[in-house]
């Protein structure tokens, strides 16, 4: 299964829009993540026929009062995902405890790692041309039965960095 996971739009349509119909159209993407700042910018998607899983970002009062989960879990052929907008506020140890894959935004820095198992990605931003002297990103994620890999494109849909990983009982390793 192919996922988009994109964070910190920051109402940037027009970067979110090209991003969105690239991951639909190109990679054939079936869940899009969306990790926030700003929650309502995934209004456009209704008519682009791809499903969205959503949290809100820490600036929506939705998140301030409660009224939105700051987290969700989700299962993707056995491998349990926790979604948040930032992991360091959102979630608990044993929210990470339980999960095999943890994706959170927040920091506008896109990352891949893995550790004690669980695989931690932040996709970066899409607020605009730089933030926090970042350049915006965006991630790719594939589960499949026997594994999972990640990737980290640019704005410019050129890949920056990606890892394969292999599934295990006890997690997730890196294949080399």
């Amino acid at each position: 299964m192919k996922i988009g996971i994109i964070s910190d739009t920051h109402g940037n349509m027009e970067l979110f829009e090209s991003v969105a119909d690239w991951l639909i159209q190109r990679q054939k993407i079936a869940i899009l993540y969306h990790l926030g700042d700003d929650y309502d910018d995934v209004k456009f998607l209704g008519d682009r026929y791809v499903e969205v899983v959503q949290v809100p970002g820490l600036y929506d009062d939705r998140y301030k009062d409660g009224s939105l989960p700051a987290k969700r879990f989700e299962m993707v052929l056995g491998l349990t995902v926790l979604i948040v907008h930032t992991h360091e506020k959102d979630a608990t140890r044993e929210d990470f405890r339980r999960s095999d894959i943890i994706v959170s935004g927040h920091t506008h820095r896109a990352e891949i790692k893995v550790i004690d198992g669980r695989l931690y990605i932040n996709p970066g931003h899409l607020k605009g041309p730089l933030d926090k002297n970042m350049p915006p990103s965006f991630g790719l994620l594939t589960i499949l039965d026997r594994s999972v890999s990640v990737a980290i494109y640019g704005a410019n849909f050129k890949l920056i960095r990606a890892m394969e990983l292999v599934r295990s009982e006890s997690g997730l390793y890196k294949t080399s």
